[in-house]
């Protein structure tokens, strides 16, 4: 029996470095259930109350479904980060009791989500071959050069700005298929604007790959390609594959 998909949001958190783009990156802890020791964006679950949050925005959003998992992501990033993307000035102490799940952020109203700081950048389903799985809006935003973030040393351990393309290719930083993927997207685009326009008109259909497991060799099947036929394929390689080394994206074999 395929294991339902959780609602759940990320955001792609960018700032301007010394030699182009960065982004945020966080440790998950060992004892993670889902990717642990990996590095990922900020996010979660979307909760039931994240649509009592207070908001403002979200023209920009692809329609109204969208709107639980943009707030989502903007507390998600408060809580494991430490960077609130809207109106008002949260506290070190509503921060602690978020991740000690003894507060919610509407204890906080004169906190405003501001929903146009986002904009979507893709969707991704976890496939129907793993136990634990997730229906995950992705979300990009931009913040100063001057933006500070720390791990919540309660679902994350450990943060870095780095380039995408360094991220790719840094020892040690092992990463989930989407992360990776997105990655690489990211160190296609030479700057932030670049980033902030090319999120502004991309589609973002759903993306549900097909795992295949074959002894040291994973390979991730995207919509599109010839061993997963789809409508609406992706753009780009079809394949994201692990040889034991790290993660590469490939073009399925000519038939």
């Amino acid at each position: 029996m395929t294991a339902p998909a959780r609602p759940a949001a990320t955001v792609i958190v960018l700032r301007e470095g010394d030699h182009g783009p960065e982004v945020l990156l966080l440790r998950r802890t060992h004892s993670a259930s889902f990717f642990p020791n990996a590095w990922v964006f900020p996010g979660g679950r979307v909760e039931p109350e994240d649509a009592a949050v207070p908001t403002t925005g979200g023209d920009g959003l692809p329609d109204p479904s969208w709107r639980p998992s943009a707030v989502a992501a903007l507390r998600e990033c408060f809580e494991e980060s430490g960077v609130w993307l809207g109106a008002g000035a949260p506290t070190a102490d509503l921060r602690a009791q978020l991740n000690a799940r003894a507060a919610k952020l509407t204890d906080a109203p004169d906190l405003v989500a501001d929903l146009d700081r986002l904009r979507p950048w893709a969707w991704w389903i976890t496939p129907e071959e793993e136990q634990k799985r997730f229906d995950t809006r992705f979300f990009v935003a931009l913040v100063p050069r001057a933006a500070v973030a720390e791990a919540d040393a309660a679902e994350t351990t450990d943060h870095r700005w780095l380039r995408p393309a360094e991220a790719l290719s840094a020892p040690g930083v092992f990463l989930a298929p989407p992360t990776f993927r997105t990655l690489e997207e990211l160190a296609a685009l030479p700057d932030l604007p670049s980033v902030w326009a090319a999120a502004a008109t991309r589609p973002v259909p759903p993306i549900q790959p097909r795992l295949i497991r074959a002894g040291e060799q994973t390979t991730i099947l995207l919509p599109g390609d010839p061993e997963w036929p789809s409508t609406r394929p992706v753009h780009g390689p079809t394949r994201i594959v692990w040889r034991g080394s790290g993660w590469r994206s490939e073009a399925a074999p000519s038939a």
